[in-house]
């Protein structure tokens, strides 16, 4: 099985652990996961990369939400 280079797995580590949405950081754990277990493909770069435009269109409907909100009460 093919096996990251450390300083990739390192870096994506830190990046976990700086990120602070909920969302981005549920998907670069599942990267780091699957690389670990199964080792790195390219098939999970593609299902994390439809994750990520999910995750992107749903907060951008929340900003929506918020905006409606904001002017309700303004």
């Amino acid at each position: 099985m093919e096996r990251l280079p450390e300083d990739v797995v390192k870096r994506l580590k830190d990046m976990a652990n700086r990120i602070e949405g909920v969302g981005a950081r549920a998907i670069i754990n599942y990267i780091i996961y699957e690389f670990e277990v199964g080792g790195p493909t390219k098939e999970v770069l593609q299902e994390a990369e439809e994750m990520a435009r999910r995750e992107m269109e749903e907060l951008k409907a929340l900003i929506e939400v918020v905006n409606e909100l904001r002017n309700l009460i303004a």
